[in-house]
């Protein structure tokens, strides 16, 4: 981010500084030096057009993965959800064993799966044992023949949570390469610098100050946001667990669902 920041201060006061040295070094009554700077301020046109057609299709695509993020997060809590309302169809021991082990997970979710996502983009080792636990209580669970008629639909809803939990943490990694940040900042920083620094000698300074000024913050805001989108369990418009906090809640309610899981409050299993 303070990459991003310094690369657009320096690009508009570079350019606005060369503007001040060459009209300094030119005859202000020259005729020429307004009849060439139009034409030399018009080849940036292109970098101009170029820069901001690519941060808008940059944009949308990081949008896109950040909506995508947020509904792989509530299609992951919609399936804890819908089996643990399954698990209390079973024995009451299996029901208490499953739930048990489903709160151990959504702890684990909340806690440490989702600080590790923020950091650095990968699932929580936490998390991922809560995961295993929830598998091999439902293995334990189906040894009942009890059970038969419901395990088979709660397995099926534990597919929906692993397949929701896969694609949630491949949206949690940077969706922009590097290469293209790299491109976004030097078109940016020319579409600054070049108007800036050939910008018509007849127009009052304060008028050109104002226009570079209103692009910077254009410019500088539209990379920031793409920087925050492209992280989205970090930043401003960080996306929480809500859905899967409403999912404990709902848990607790649930007959059976009150008692002690085998797991501190971050999902860690005794």
């Amino acid at each position: 981010m303070l990459l991003i920041v310094a690369v657009i201060l320096l690009a508009a006061v570079v350019g606005f500084a060369a503007q001040r040295y060459l009209l300094n070094r030119s005859t202000h009554d020259d005729p020429r030096m307004g009849i060439e700077r139009l034409p030399i301020n018009e080849l940036i046109l292109s970098v101009r057009t170029l820069a901001g057609l690519l941060l808008a299709f940059v944009l949308f695509s990081v949008y896109a993965s950040y909506d995508g993020a947020g509904n792989q997060a509530a299609a992951e809590a919609g399936a804890v959800l819908s089996m643990a309302e399954n698990a209390v169809l079973l024995t009451p021991e299996a029901r208490n064993d499953v739930l048990g082990a489903i709160r151990c997970y959504v702890r684990s979710v909340t806690g440490p799966d989702w600080g590790a996502q923020a950091r650095d983009g990968r699932p929580s080792p936490i998390a991922d044992a809560a995961a295993d636990n929830i598998t091999a209580t439902l293995a334990q669970a189906a040894e009942d023949e009890r059970n038969s008629a419901v395990i088979g639909t709660i397995l099926g809803e534990n597919g929906d949570r692993i397949q929701a939990r896969i694609e949630r943490a491949d949206e949690a990694r940077a969706a922009v390469p590097g290469v293209v940040w790299a491109l976004m900042l030097i078109t940016v920083a020319i579409s600054l610098a070049g108007p800036a620094a050939l910008g018509h000698p007849g127009v009052r300074t304060r008028v050109q100050v104002a226009v570079l000024v209103g692009t910077t913050v254009v410019s500088g805001f539209t990379l920031l946001v793409i920087h925050d989108l492209d992280r989205p369990y970090d930043g401003l418009a960080a996306i929480g667990p809500t859905a899967m906090l409403n999912v404990e809640r709902r848990i607790t309610d649930l007959p059976g669902g009150d008692t002690d899981p085998p797991c501190d409050e971050q999902g860690r299993l005794h």
